[in-house]
């Protein structure tokens, strides 16, 4: 079931109905403001999980890159160069990444939280203000009216227009104030339907472009990745190959103090 309909025309007569009607809105406008309040505080926080998780993949990448890999013997094999090289290769990957997800994380509070900060604190901050002045010019205008209800019939008549003048006036006020107030919601209920869903949109799109940068990298990864996977399938091969154990067992049955060197068997 929808919000009720606010008629420009019920401000000035002021109803107890069109007061539900008002009322059913202020409590749509205080549930919206809280539930953006917490959708801000929760994107701070995970924009505040991808800083901490792109900081963390970059000091794994550095260590990666910093790690030297050795192998046995001077001469290495196509293979072991290869497989030496990889963890570099997989840092500069990873770094490549993280670039596009430092722009994510750069771009996000732009995109995200201050757009919903400020739709929260101007649009529905002025909605705010609006029922402030509402309800002060409400009180004044109903308690000079009941005050002038109780005003004796044997007053003079200039004290009864003075407070005829005065009456009328107040009331143009309160409708003017009123006026604003429902104008004011009405935009506010407007504007939400783009303003508050414009920065998700664009921070998810950020996200899918993010995403669709990994799936990129990925496809120009897969030819070395195939590569490296025959390179680690050719050594394994190789130290479970029966020519590689028949001659271990070979060079123990000559010399079983002399341990067998890699540089040897080959």
């Amino acid at each position: 079931m929808g919000l009720p309909t606010l008629e420009f025309s019920d401000s000035y007569l002021d109803s107890p109905d069109f007061r539900e009607r008002l009322q059913c809105h202020e409590i749509e406008l205080e549930r919206t403001n809280k539930f953006i309040k917490e959708l801000i505080k929760d994107g701070s926080l995970l924009i505040g999980a991808l800083r901490n998780l792109s900081m963390a993949v970059q000091k794994f990448s550095q260590s990666l890159q910093d790690f030297q890999f050795e192998c046995i013997g001077d001469a290495e094999t196509d293979d072991e160069i290869s497989i030496a090289q990889s963890l570099k290769e997989f840092a500069r990957l990873l770094i490549t990444v993280e670039e596009e997800r430092r722009r994510l994380i750069q771009n996000a509070n732009d995109v995200l939280i201050a757009p919903l900060e400020k739709f929260r604190k101007e649009q529905i901050g002025a909605a705010k203000d609006g029922k402030k002045k509402f309800d002060k010019e409400s009180e004044k205008y109903y308690s000079i009216l009941d005050k002038h209800l109780n005003l004796s019939a044997k007053k003079k008549e200039s004290h009864l227009q003075e407070a005829d003048t005065q009456i009328d006036r107040e009331h143009q006020n309160f409708y003017e104030a009123s006026l604003e107030y429902v104008f004011k919601i009405q935009e506010v209920q407007e504007r939400k339907k783009f303003e508050f869903v414009e920065p998700l949109l664009s921070f998810l799109q950020g996200l899918f472009t993010f995403y669709h940068e990994g799936y990129e990298l990925a496809q120009e990864f897969a030819p070395y990745k195939q590569q490296l996977q025959f390179n680690l399938q050719n050594v394994r091969l190789y130290l479970f190959s029966p020519h590689l154990l028949m001659m271990i067992i070979v060079q123990l049955s000559h010399s079983q103090a002399r341990p067998w060197s890699r540089s040897k068997l080959i």
